[in-house]
């Protein structure tokens, strides 16, 4: 039986955890799928928070500016590790006092669609930074966690000391928001179908298969 195929483009960011969870609910109802759809997964950039500087910004004074006193945001976090925990996620939102700036994470996640890597990454970088609590936004830091997933530690060393990526990433963040991508994380299916949103594995299945569908008859409808 010939499978089908589908593209899923994940718009994301290294510091979302929803995106952290969202991936391991897709990852799951890809498995169930792969008998039947042969899957080609790229990871694209979002910028949660582009105006933090390059050297990050404290988080506790982040979080005062975005909620004010208030504990609610506490609720919030607490609420995310328990739905991390069903997908064998922990998250240590105190591990970390730095929010980074993430642009060159996401250089990083572009070099490594070229070498296949690009899951292997996302899901190391979703580990360091919400389990171990390490500065993503810090070159040398993501030198070590590519060196730690695979990677060849010179070739990332000598990338960081150029400008590779740099418009790429650029272009493909306008792009997000070209197409109103305001929100992570969102995945977009063969380039034209969109949801959006941390879903349930169930519901990415049931979209994917409809979109499966749907694709098979404009292909037939063309083809008639």
């Amino acid at each position: 039986m010939n499978r089908s195929q589908l593209k899923i483009d994940i718009v994301s960011d290294v510091v979302c955890p929803w995106c952290a969870i969202g991936y391991k609910k897709l990852s799951e109802a890809m498995t169930q799928l792969d008998d039947e759809i042969s899957f080609e997964v790229n990871w694209k950039p979002y910028e949660l928070h582009p105006e933090i500087p390059k050297e990050g910004f404290d988080k506790k004074e982040y979080y005062k500016i975005k909620f004010g006193e208030s504990s609610g945001s506490n609720d919030k976090f607490n609420f995310i590790s328990e739905e991390g925990k069903k997908v064998g996620l922990e998250f240590n939102f105190k591990k970390s006092k730095n929010l980074p700036n993430t642009f060159l994470a996401h250089r990083l996640l572009w070099l490594c669609r070229s070498k296949d890597m690009q899951d292997v990454l996302a899901e190391a970088l979703f580990h360091a930074y919400f389990t171990d609590g390490r500065d993503v936004g810090n070159t040398d830091e993501l030198i070590e966690i590519s060196s730690e997933n695979g990677l060849n530690r010179e070739e990332i060393k000598e990338f960081f000391q150029t400008n590779i990526g740099h418009e790429e990433v650029l272009r493909e963040e306008n792009r997000a928001r070209e197409m109103n991508i305001f929100s992570v994380p969102t995945y977009i299916f063969n380039k034209k179908y969109l949801l959006v949103g941390g879903q349930e594995s169930d519901t990415f299945k049931a979209y994917i298969k409809k979109v499966i569908e749907v694709e098979s008859k404009n292909s037939k409808t063309l083809n008639a």
